[in-house]
């Protein structure tokens, strides 16, 4: 079954090399409406999102829930922003919007890639059979995904929708899966009755990772401190099955002194340094989330 991402597709694609023939007036605009004060009785006004709101409303999805129906691109964003579907990353299927607040134009993600995205537009400039126009029709086009005008993408909701969650979506997930692990400890609990937690202390994820780190390192040094303490008695009972297999007379002080020298040569087989300047994980640093909006520069009026 066709996926309705496709069928938006197919729908904007057969209007590539459309023109307006007047100032504004399209079919588009006369499908969605009239709006005061606009000239050719009300239906002379920019057309850039009422493309693609017609578009997608011919595609099959649902007008204010699937997507903004709405001629404004101001209006568009506000919409998808109030429903935290609004971000940073092209996907196909979205709306990306252009221009100071994305008020200056809207064009549909028809491709995305590495450097570029491949958007379809309605009331925008472009070529066509060898020639550009300027403002007055329907272009597929190619932008640099770092372009200044870029505002930022709405994510539109398809029937067979593969697309990866919005960065809001995501964080959401993540606290949810946080909530779910985290809880109070009761007395009744291992961990409480062996003292390793106080009853009522609060364990989540991050406090977990935390306590695994120290409890490691604590049974580093323990092992390590173990393995010591065996290796010198082995010197030691080796020193002195060696002393008494000789059968001469044992003086205490060259034994002591013999044993002591085993013990440091067993010690220092063992002697395997802590890397005591091994930070601790901090699950609170996020410093590789970059949350920072790219810059806008004014565009050409659509």
């Amino acid at each position: 079954m066709m996926s309705t991402l496709d069928t938006a597709r197919r729908e904007l694609v057969k209007h590539i090399g459309y023109r307006e023939r007047g100032t504004n007036d399209t079919p588009f605009n006369r499908e969605f409406g009239k709006l005061p004060g606009y000239p050719a009785g009300g239906y002379g006004y920019p057309w850039c999102h009422s493309f693609v709101s017609v578009s997608l409303k011919r595609a099959g999805l649902t007008p204010d829930k699937d997507f903004p129906y709405t001629a404004g691109c101001l209006s568009g964003v506000a919409w998808f922003k109030a429903r935290h579907r609004f971000g940073r990353t092209p996907r196909p299927g979205a709306l990306v919007y252009y221009g100071p607040d994305g008020g200056t134009h809207v064009e549909w993600v028809e491709q995305v890639t590495p450097t570029h995205i491949v958007t379809i537009g309605g009331n925008t400039s472009g070529s066509l059979d060898g020639q550009y126009f300027n403002g007055d029709g329907v272009y597929r086009k190619e932008v640099a995904r770092n372009s200044p005008r870029i505002h930022g993408y709405g994510y539109c909701t398809y029937q067979e929708d593969d697309m990866p969650l919005t960065d809001a979506d995501a964080k959401k997930v993540a606290k949810a899966v946080i909530a779910g692990l985290t809880h109070k400890v009761t007395k009744d609990q291992w961990a409480a009755r062996e003292g390793i937690f106080d009853v009522g202390q609060q364990l989540d994820p991050k406090s977990g990772l935390r306590q695994t780190w120290a409890y490691g390192k604590d049974t580093n040094a323990r092992v390590r401190k173990l393995e010591k303490t065996i290796a010198a008695q082995g010197a030691t009972i080796a020193t002195l099955v060696a002393a008494l297999g000789q059968g001469d007379e044992l003086l205490v002080d060259e034994l002591v002194e013999r044993i002591g020298a085993r013990v440091e040569e067993a010690l220092a087989a063992h002697d395997v340094e802590l890397q005591d300047d091994v930070d601790e994980p901090d699950p609170e640093d996020e410093s590789d989330v970059d949350d920072t909006p790219a810059p806008v520069e004014p565009a050409e009026a659509s």
